[in-house]
């Protein structure tokens, strides 16, 4: 009888591990951070125009063969209908992206794992054009889960070149 009972408690024990190692993802958590760095100019300029920053977020995936008819136009699955918009000072700094807009049930439209596209850009308070060039992610959830990734911006005049992160 002990035996049994131990053989249980292993068992019990094991699925609790296997649980707290499953990626956040597969529990649901598709929140992670960025920064949001400027150069001198983009600093100097912003503060000026007392503008702001908005960060864009779009989560996607490719489709499992099932679920190619919930495909948008370019063969994706959008996971959420509406993008996650975050504003940040003009001064930039840290954003949190709550993932907050994902429709849980898509996740199982899809052949692989989540993955997202974020860009910054200038609120456009003080004019109707981006005034920023800035790095940008597109590629697995998963790397930028794992720490918050840094994103800088300049002037578009600046010319600066801008990065794929993560």
């Amino acid at each position: 009888m002990k035996r049994y009972g131990s053989s249980l408690a292993m068992t019990i024990t094991a699925s609790a591990l296997l649980a707290c190692a499953m990626p956040a993802t597969a529990q649901g958590d598709m929140s992670f951070d960025v920064t949001v760095t400027l150069s001198k100019k983009a600093a100097a300029k912003l503060a000026a125009e007392k503008e702001g920053i908005v960060v864009f977020v779009d989560y996607y995936g490719d489709p499992k063969r099932s679920a190619e008819r919930h495909a948008n136009e370019i063969g994706q699955i959008d996971l959420e209908q509406q993008n996650e918009e975050v504003a940040i000072p003009g001064t930039g700094g840290h954003a949190h992206i709550s993932g907050a807009k994902i429709d849980t049930k898509r996740l199982d439209w899809l052949a692989g794992p989540p993955k997202v596209n974020l860009n910054v850009a200038s609120a456009r308070k003080s004019s109707s054009d981006n005034l920023l060039g800035c790095d940008f992610i597109d590629g697995p959830l998963s790397a930028v889960q794992k720490q918050p990734v840094t994103l800088h911006c300049a002037l578009i005049e600046e010319n600066y070149d801008t990065e794929l992160k993560p």
